[in-house]
């Protein structure tokens, strides 16, 4: 039996990042130059090849944060050194010089002088150090320091499972916890002990001097595979990477946070035997800080997942009091045939932003007890019955909106003004929809069919689904070709039920954004989901956007469109 198919489409992204050519993979060093107003983002290229190696650094820089320009069309930092000739992977980027000049910027990151590195793989010691470059032109020039590397390489005493991507900031709640009186800076390092689990290990750093990391300990050391939150959160797995630090606050109320990639989690469903050793889920967790000795811990409290989908490797940096984040976009669904045959392969995700979200009156949810929802905090309400459920929140910077091009189009009433199933609203390749939906008492699949011909014989579908308290996206029909992955990818998101004093009970409303972007589909709901993922449309004839609902009391939808 035979397939026939057409061949696959490509279109350039509008408003997501990807390099000129070849391949890339994690953000790096996302930030902001005070001094010469500039934002940098890197990010890990190989510009030989679709496929992962002989890593190097990008480099993009805006004034705005949004609108971007590429530095040159070679990469900023290449493996030329014996303790980086085997890679320059993760780092970050520190808005000073190495001794706390202010008109210098400094990148920590990863030197590597041995491959393989793998969790799965015996690991070699001091084969991941940190190095450090250093510009004093505001980023269009790099050097490397004649100290490298700044650490050889894992703390003593201990077989990894790996040791990379450093990250360096302040820490006032840090600082706190320790006693210290006088301001520090902390670096953490992913990674993991074999046999042990994954951790974070936590380093100090003065000012002054940003290239002596002194060990303070492991900050979170887990057991292998944990996985706290249950179907509401990931798989904490074997290994860490690319973990970063933070402070959220809403008001008086103050949480920490951790932002994380873990490996070698099992994939829902799969067991120890069946697992792919290349499963990644993007992590973050909650909680408090605990003295120690020498250092600190932190101590876990509730955690959930960043992103549903193909989103990882998150880089967070925090500018004017907004928390940023990046996240790579993977392409795992395509051979490498096919990467090569369209140049490039992996997107930066759109710029979003994490804080600390706190939903008031909150006495239920669609189906699962609130007790069971571990990705949530419940706190008490004084005087009333409720809760008010505390979580990370996570949504697209605010100041995307200032890239639409033109007034969106919108719709009103959709389901009680049309009355049928399925509306079709417009064709677009690179589109953002907003929607506000009123969930019906019967509880039906409510949402949107995307990249979809005139017959709806291809098409990938995008949905709420109230019975099993899941966000889905269908990619099954989204193209004819037998050599591209169609699954179906999931996430648990559920709907609360909010009573106010001296107010009925209401379920509050669906809020979806979701950005089509050539290949890329980014969605996100309720200011507290996220899932992304790839749709590898056929030819032009797949560019419809219609609503569908399913079920005769789903309520009425309200969306906006820009395509």
């Amino acid at each position: 039996m035979s397939i026939s198919s057409e061949p696959l489409w490509h279109p350039l992204p509008r408003f997501h990042l990807k390099a000129p050519y070849g391949w890339l993979n994690d953000p790096c060093g996302p930030g902001y130059d005070a001094l010469s107003g500039t934002f940098h983002l890197f990010y890990q290229w190989n510009p030989k090849s679709c496929d992962w190696g002989d890593i190097t650094w990008g480099h993009f820089t805006s004034k705005d944060g949004l609108r971007w320009t590429h530095n040159g069309s070679d990469p900023v930092f290449k493996p030329d050194m014996p303790y980086d000739k085997d890679g320059v992977f993760t780092g970050c980027l520190y808005p000073t010089g190495p001794g706390g000049e202010p008109d210098r910027l400094t990148i920590i990151y990863s030197s590597i002088c041995y491959l393989p590195i793998h969790w799965s793989k015996p690991y070699k010691r001091n084969c991941a150090g940190l190095s450090a470059a250093v510009s004093e032109d505001g980023g269009h020039t790099w050097h490397k320091v004649e100290s490298n590397p700044i650490l050889a390489g894992e703390p003593e005493g201990l077989v990894m499972t790996g040791f990379r991507d450093p990250y360096l900031a302040e820490w006032p709640a840090m600082d706190n916890a320790r006693g210290v009186e006088k301001k520090s800076l902390y670096g953490v390092v992913s990674g993991g002990v074999r046999d042990k689990g994954p951790a974070v290990f936590l380093y100090a750093a003065q000012p002054d001097n940003i290239l002596s990391w002194e060990y303070l300990g492991p900050l979170i050391d887990f057991s292998i595979r944990e996985s706290p939150s249950g179907r509401w959160g990931g798989d904490y797995g074997v290994n860490w990477e690319c973990a970063n630090f933070m402070t959220l606050a809403d008001g008086d109320v103050e949480c920490q946070f951790m932002t994380l990639g873990s490996e070698g989690g099992l994939a829902k469903g799969k067991s120890i035997e069946d697992q792919d050793p290349h499963v990644g889920w993007c992590m973050w967790m909650a909680g408090t800080i605990a003295k120690e000795e020498n250092g600190a811990k932190f101590i876990h409290d509730f955690s959930g997942i960043l992103d549903h989908g193909c989103f990882y490797a998150p880089s967070s940096y925090s500018h004017q009091g907004t928390r940023v984040v990046w996240g790579w976009l993977k392409e795992e669904d395509l051979t490498l045939a096919e990467r090569e045959s369209k140049g490039w392969t992996g997107y930066l995700s759109l710029p979003r932003e994490l804080f600390l979200l706190r939903i008031p009156h909150v006495v239920g949810a669609l189906k699962s007890p609130l007790e069971d929802i571990k990705s949530f905090k419940a706190v008490k309400t004084p005087g009333e019955s409720a809760f008010t459920m505390q979580t990370l929140g996570i949504r697209p910077l605010s100041q995307l909106t200032t890239l639409r091009h033109s007034a969106p189009r919108e719709w009103t009433n959709i389901r009680s003004a049309k009355g049928t199933n399925t509306e079709h609203l417009a064709n677009a390749i690179n589109w953002e929809l907003e929607a506000i939906i009123d969930i019906g008492a019967d509880y039906a699949r409510i949402g949107f069919h995307v990249q979809h011909n005139k017959d709806m014989s291809q098409k990938t579908s995008i949905f709420f689904d109230p019975a099993t308290e899941e966000i889905i996206v269908d990619r099954t029909c989204s193209n004819t070709s037998p050599d591209v992955r169609k699954d179906i990818i999931r996430g648990p998101f559920t709907l609360f039920t909010l009573q106010g004093p001296g107010e009925a009970e209401r379920v509050e409303k669906l809020r979806l954004r979701i950005f089509g972007d050539g290949d890329v589909i980014e969605i996100f709901a309720n200011d507290r989901f996220a899932l992304s993922t790839m749709v590898y449309s056929h030819p032009s004839e797949c560019t419809g956007v219609s609503c569908y609902f399913e079920g005769s009391d789903t309520g009425s939808s309200g969306a906006a469109f820009d395509g």
